[in-house]
């Protein structure tokens, strides 16, 4: 691509395209089912909003030059550029996906006693994570009690059963459709979020939140006032945001003491810090131009043989971690000159990920297949069964993870944690039709 035309002097041009295309694609998906027809769609394009245009508009108008110790101040208007291909091209592989087809209601959810139900997966669930972490050394009876701490984030014996307090997440948001209690629903939050912060993850407590909201959304037809509660629920969400950022330490430390409340006493800045995934994309842009740093593209070797890797466990193949490094990981830490970038943990966005895998074309391609499978994906939800629905929910959410961290193994892995409570719950519904259908079926012996 020609270095003139991506120079900085184009950048407004291109943020202005990237403007007008993630207006254009809103306005349609308005017009064409509106948010809840169109739920993964409208809130990609909102996180697009945010991560593509928004934060990097206020970099670039601030004068950012570097991220970890790497000087990308040369990259706006490729980062601009790459933005509004991914952004284009993705709309344009929804808009052109398959027509809405009309879904019959298969089968509506019945299971009864569902509330019992999930009460007793929500528990199995949190103890199978909980003695997880005992079996990995930590006294879970006075983390509870508030005589242990552990750190920025516990590790239980196996990865594999940690990963399971994904799972919490959709049986909160199933919950709330389906009627829970809501003194109940409160406390299973409560319980979850003091173990996602455990954890050290914050992006458990975010997606939950997201999730809870979707469900809101759904359920109710928004009036003007729920519109401005809505609103405020969202103001108080972005500061729950900026204040979990700024005492992340000192509340997983349990130094209470030491808990800043007052806005005016964090950076204004660190909201868009936590929003600059595409000064990270920028890095890597930056690395292929340079004919001294020796990367290759992966071929989305990273994105679908490390599923398979991040499947094996150690016990079955203890050499496996010769695989690491992935050649994604590889290409950002070449893109970063800082000696402690590996240490830094900065993520990708999805464009990012798709440029290592296929350079430029793979940003268009990529882009264009992912909307036209979610495009898919949206015609087949069946708005007449809760767990079509909750699956829909999940699919948005994990996109969410895959536009900011931009690993597509790990997606897959939240999604098949996320998915587990559905799949469960879809079995025991199959079960409970199956007995009901064969209790109404006439006795043959009486004819």
């Amino acid at each position: 691509m020609s270095y003139t035309l991506l120079s900085n002097a184009n950048a407004p041009i291109f943020f202005g395209m990237l403007g007008i295309s993630l207006v254009l694609g809103l306005l349609w998906g308005f017009r064409n089912g509106g948010w809840n027809r169109n739920l993964p769609f409208m809130f990609t394009m909102v996180v697009f909003t945010q991560y593509f245009l928004i934060s990097p508009i206020y970099f670039f108008t601030t004068g950012k030059k570097r991220i970890i110790g790497t000087d990308i101040s040369a990259y706006y208007g490729a980062g601009a550029y790459y933005a509004f291909l991914g952004v284009i091209f993705f709309v344009l592989g929804y808009m052109l996906g398959p027509k809405r087809r009309s879904v019959t209601a298969g089968v509506s959810f019945s299971i009864p006693n569902i509330e019992r139900i999930l009460t007793i997966v929500f528990f199995s669930v949190y103890g199978v994570v909980l003695v997880n972490m005992a079996f990995g050394g930590i006294n879970v009876v006075n983390l509870f009690i508030g005589n242990e701490v552990v750190g920025l984030g516990a590790e239980g014996a196996s990865y594999y059963l940690q990963n399971f307090a994904d799972s919490l997440i959709t049986i909160l948001i199933v919950g709330y459709l389906a009627g829970v209690s809501r003194n109940k629903l409160i406390v299973w939050v409560f319980l979850s979020f003091f173990l996602f912060s455990l954890l050290g993850f914050r992006y458990r407590i975010l997606l939950t939140l997201f999730g809870l909201l979707m469900v809101y959304v759904m359920k109710n037809r928004i009036t003007i006032k729920q519109a401005f509660i809505g609103l405020i629920l969202t103001l108080l969400f972005l500061y729950a945001v900026v204040f979990s950022t700024a005492n992340r330490n000192v509340l997983i430390l349990r130094q209470y003491d030491k808990v800043e409340f007052g806005l005016s006493k964090v950076k204004s800045s660190l909201f868009f810090e936590q929003t600059r995934g595409t000064l990270a994309d920028m890095t890597i842009y930056k690395v292929y131009d340079n004919p001294f740093k020796n990367v290759s593209h992966d071929y989305g070797q990273s994105m679908f043989a490390y599923i398979f890797v991040r499947m094996i466990p150690r016990f079955v193949y203890p050499g496996k971690d010769s695989f690491y490094p992935t050649p994604q990981t590889k290409v950002q830490l070449a893109a970063l000159d800082a000696w402690w970038a590996k240490y830094a943990g900065e993520s990708l966005l999805s464009n990012g990920c798709l440029y290592v895998a296929w350079g430029w074309a793979g940003i268009v391609i990529g882009s264009f297949i992912w909307g036209f499978f979610l495009r898919m994906f949206t015609n087949g939800v069946d708005f007449d069964n809760l767990l079509s629905i909750a699956t829909y929910i999940v699919i948005t959410l994990v996109s969410f993870q895959w536009i900011t961290r931009a690993y597509f193994p790990q997606a897959v892995d939240h999604a098949v944690y996320m998915l587990m409570p559905v799949w469960v719950l879809r079995w025991l519904q199959k079960r409970y039709l199956k007995k009901v259908s064969s209790q109404m079926e006439p006795d043959s012996g009486n004819h």
